[in-house]
């Protein structure tokens, strides 16, 4: 350990002992600081801090009168016998424990350094007429540690802002709002940090809150797998050619950054016909989510010719590089990359197989969606354009830690042209009123029935 990092780090209690041998030889506080590598401003204050009166109990007010009152002093019969002298005087009885006015006089060599008496030579003998103080390296480590425990326990506010800031959790997390998000949004109305929130809750200490109500906190059902075996379909290798993720990596970092990460929400499996385009910008973690009649090649082409169509000219400067997988919705790679009149619009990249971490920031966004639409609880034939915009105005209005508690939508209206969010229904979501649960597709949530049992007769 360096200098540095030494006279930085916490006094040990090998320091305090090295403090009390010092003190005990009548070392100065100076050359103690020096012996130990620190500060004599810190030594100063570790012996005011740290002391003790009573270190093995040898306190001088058991043994001697050092009453500050004691010259004047006429008080009698504080024993309640029938003696007349001045309790003073008492060979039996010391005063000091028995006055309620007893008062210690003080010392002025306390004032200074060293600070202590444990090399005051006023002990020898009889010792002095003032109460003890001494430095010992065992007591000054547990008040030390007394201090820094009672310094990090309880909830550091009082009862009325604890309830507020209860009934602000509770409201959040029935929106479905996380609650790195609920404290980022209602910063004055809840007085903890998102770490503390979590003990609380586990700690059973916001009252019928616990870690069960928070929107990731039951693990998830493990994945069922496919009726094909886990087979997805291919894309066709001539189209792979100049487009896989060894060549998306090969691009300049700036180009990597601005790319659109594209992928498919499907419904029910063998029920649903919709299923839902999402498109990830990247720049601002922003995701549109555009309703698709079915789980075509030829419906992908026709939303983005849509999308196109909403943003104009600038469609190529913000979905110039497209990264998807091997899905069979985006096997059609020219079609893709072309609008409707044949003019280039796009580069098309494909992910690995199996290799969803390289869209793994669309992927995070899905779970988010998912908190609103439920997989296998959505009945996605019933979802319409309407609830595809309310769930990119509230999936949207979620504050990210990422962005510096900003919002994606907020950077949208900065970047993307005037009047395109409008046009795809996103409206206004405030930070307090962003709800990721079912509640905001009500209609499209199937009602779960429990099968019933049959007893045999």
């Amino acid at each position: 350990m360096d200098g540095a990092e030494k006279r930085r780090r916490p006094l040990a209690h090998d320091d305090r002992a090295a403090i009390e041998r010092g003190l005990n030889r009548g070392d100065t506080v100076s050359w103690i600081a020096r012996t130990i590598g620190r500060a004599p401003k810190v030594v100063r204050e570790e012996i005011r801090r740290n002391w003790t009166d009573d270190p093995r109990g040898r306190l001088v007010v058991q043994s001697r009168n050092i009453c500050a009152k004691y010259a004047g002093c006429e008080v009698r019969r504080l024993c309640k016998t029938a003696c007349m002298a001045p309790c003073k005087k008492c060979r039996d009885w010391l005063c000091n424990r028995l006055c309620p006015d007893f008062e210690a006089r003080p010392c002025p060599r306390l004032d200074r350094t060293p600070f202590c008496c444990n090399a005051c030579p006023e002990r020898v003998g009889r010792g002095c007429g003032h109460p003890y103080r001494f430095y010992e390296a065992a007591c000054a480590q547990d008040l030390a540690d007394a201090r820094r425990r009672d310094a990090r326990a309880g909830i550091d506010c009082d009862s009325e802002a604890f309830e507020r800031a209860i009934e602000v959790i509770k409201d959040g997390l029935a929106k479905g709002q996380s609650p790195a998000h609920i404290i980022a949004a209602n910063p004055d109305e809840v007085p903890f940090g998102v770490r503390s929130l979590y003990n609380y809750l586990g700690g059973a200490k916001l009252g019928a809150l616990s870690k069960m109500d928070l929107p990731r906190a039951v693990r998830y059902k493990p994945r069922s797998k496919a009726a094909d075996g886990g087979k997805s379909p291919q894309v066709p290798r001539a189209a792979l050619e100049g487009r896989r993720w060894s060549d998306f990596c090969a691009l300049d970092a700036a180009d990597r950054d601005n790319a659109v990460e594209m992928d498919t929400v499907v419904g029910r499996q063998g029920k649903d016909r919709q299923c839902v385009l999402t498109l990830f910008v990247r720049r601002i973690g922003f995701q549109f989510y555009i309703l698709l009649p079915d789980r075509s090649a030829e419906s992908v082409a026709a939303a983005l010719d849509t999308l196109q169509e909403l943003c104009g000219a600038r469609f190529s400067k913000m979905f110039g590089v497209v990264l998807a997988d091997r899905g069979s919705e985006f096997a059609d790679a020219e079609r893709i990359e072309h609008g409707r009149n044949g003019r280039p619009r796009l580069r098309l990249y494909y992910c690995d197989p199996r290799q969803s971490q390289q869209k793994g920031r669309a992927e995070r966004s899905h779970e988010e969606l998912r908190r609103v639409l439920p997989k296998g609880k959505t009945d996605f034939d019933a979802l319409t354009g309407r609830d595809m915009a309310a769930c990119m105005s509230h999936v949207n209005g979620h504050m990210r830690r990422s962005m510096g508690w900003a919002s994606p939508m907020d950077l949208a209206r900065a970047l993307f042209p005037k009047g395109l969010l409008d046009a795809c229904g996103v409206g206004p979501a405030g930070p307090r009123e962003a709800s990721l649960t079912p509640h905001l597709v009500p209609h499209a949530i199937v009602k779960m029935q429990r099968p019933l049992t049959q007893h045999a007769g």
